[in-house]
């Protein structure tokens, strides 16, 4: 980069929804580049406004537009990372290590960003609809989570990014933050997304079962995860990104075993024996499955992560796991992988870290169901 101008701007984006109370905002953005140039810049900035009382996730970013070739650089390497405490700050970037700008026309601007604690997806205009109505609340509506969260309704939680130990031995962090279902898609809600009934268990309530990895997302054939990322049209996933033009899927591996542990290290994520209060398993369900989120819930509000019905990953299955910066598994194998165990499953197969492997992308059966995810960026 040369003779860049120390030009800058402020600006606030609110993702999704406008907090009710008072949002931070950044102010009096300066941008330098060091002297001689060593590939640093240096920004200076200010939070007016203080980002406690936000019920979700807050993150800052910092990037750089070149004017001239109409480009934009986000910042990932920082010598100093940006502060979003009130008051006044400097970050300072290494924007030599993640671009190669050469112009006299830069402008660097840095942005709070905001999640919030919950997505919802409006499902009631049915199979047929054009568009499914999408809100945002940062905390759970008062008298919690009523019928029509299992039915009419789709809420996910947010997910902050983190590190965690998979398997309980294999060192992994996510990068970026995405919104999880908080029950297990039930046989209401896949049907008023794709007007179909395929489940052995009857009950609007239930969760979805005999529904293969296929079904969810598409033919593997043409939809292979991870070589291939697109989805069928026709498939579920396919129909709710088209309704809402947001990115759903399956959780990868990593996705769901980070969220079901919720920050714990036990066996389970409520302790390291098994406790019929929070899941649906052989000793407890009389062999059928049961009622999304009437078990407790773990630390993130996620309920069924134990037991229940099975739920389908993206990844292939492999027989040793990897760590690694959001691992997506395999390019390609014979089996897909699911997790959490389900109703005619023993505790020992229901916990954190236990992997069941399928024999084809087109498996079904009354124990395989699913929970979705959404990506933010």
């Amino acid at each position: 980069m040369k003779n860049v101008f120390s030009v800058a701007i402020a600006f606030i984006i609110h993702l999704y929804v406008t907090p009710l109370f008072a949002a931070p905002y950044v102010t009096n953005v300066v941008a330098k580049q060091r002297y001689p140039w060593n590939g640093l810049v240096d920004v200076k900035y200010e939070i007016v406004g203080s980002t406690n009382e936000i019920s979700g996730y807050v993150y800052g970013s910092l990037k750089a537009e070149d004017r001239g070739a109409g480009k934009v650089y986000p910042a990932s390497t920082f010598v100093k990372p940006l502060d979003l405490s009130e008051g006044e700050h400097q970050a300072t970037w290494d924007m030599a290590a993640d671009s190669e700008v050469v112009s006299t026309n830069v402008v660097f601007s840095v942005s709070i960003e905001m999640l919030a604690l919950y997505m919802v997806v409006d499902l009631s205009g049915g199979p047929n609809a054009i568009s499914y109505p999408v809100s945002y609340l940062f905390g759970e509506p008062d008298g919690g989570w009523s019928d029509e969260y299992k039915t009419t309704k789709l809420v996910l939680r947010l997910i902050e990014p983190g590190s965690f130990k998979m398997n309980g031995l294999y060192d992994v962090t996510l990068t970026e933050a995405y919104y999880c279902g908080i029950f297990e898609i039930t046989q209401k809600q896949y049907e008023l997304v794709t007007g179909s009934k395929p489940s052995s268990f009857k009950g609007d309530m239930l969760p979805v079962e005999h529904v293969s990895w296929d079904l969810i997302r598409g033919v593997s054939s043409t939809h292979d995860w991870p070589m291939v990322k697109t989805v069928d049209s026709n498939s579920f996933v396919g129909r709710m990104r088209a309704r809402t033009k947001i990115k759903f899927d399956l959780p990868t591996e990593a996705q769901w075993e980070y969220a079901c542990r919720a920050g714990t290290i036990t066996q389970y994520s409520f302790g390291d024996n098994a406790d019929g209060d929070y899941m649906w398993f052989k000793d407890n369900s009389s062999n059928e499955t049961k009622e999304v989120g009437t078990r407790l819930s773990n630390a993130w509000g996620l309920y069924d992560m134990h037991g229940n019905v099975l739920e389908w990953c993206l990844d292939y299955w492999s027989d040793s796991l990897v760590g690694g910066i959001n691992p997506e598994g395999p390019l390609t194998r014979s089996y897909r992988v699911s997790r959490g165990g389900a109703f005619g499953i023993s505790a020992g197969e229901c916990t954190s870290s236990w992997r069941h492997r399928h024999f084809t992308d087109n498996t079904r059966s009354n124990d395989y169901g699913f929970r979705i995810v959404s990506f933010v960026r």
